[in-house]
């Protein structure tokens, strides 16, 4: 998803009912996942916008989003692999 919203593009979860309007449990575990997730990162996805660089050609696993609010700028750095020596180097 990072890559998704660094780009402005939208995600398409296809999780549709079954002919008795079930959801089946492991789509219901994967939708409880990703809004457990979305608490934490929401912030980084909803309303923001990709910043002036979407990635970081120093770190390649590290995506972009940004949001204003009146004169302020807020960029979110989103990782998708933490650093091995967990030393973050952002260009």
């Amino acid at each position: 998803i990072f890559e998704i919203s660094s780009c402005g593009g939208n995600l398409l979860m296809n999780v549709g009912p079954t002919h008795d309007g079930r959801i089946l449990p492991i789509f219901e575990e994967r939708l409880r996942q990703f809004g457990d997730w979305m608490k934490v990162n929401g912030e980084a996805i909803y309303g923001s916008k990709p910043w002036t660089h979407q990635n970081n050609t120093i770190t390649p696993a590290v995506w972009y989003t940004s949001q204003k609010s009146g004169s302020e700028t807020t960029v979110y750095a989103m990782l998708l692999k933490w650093p091995e020596a967990d030393v973050l180097h952002l260009g």
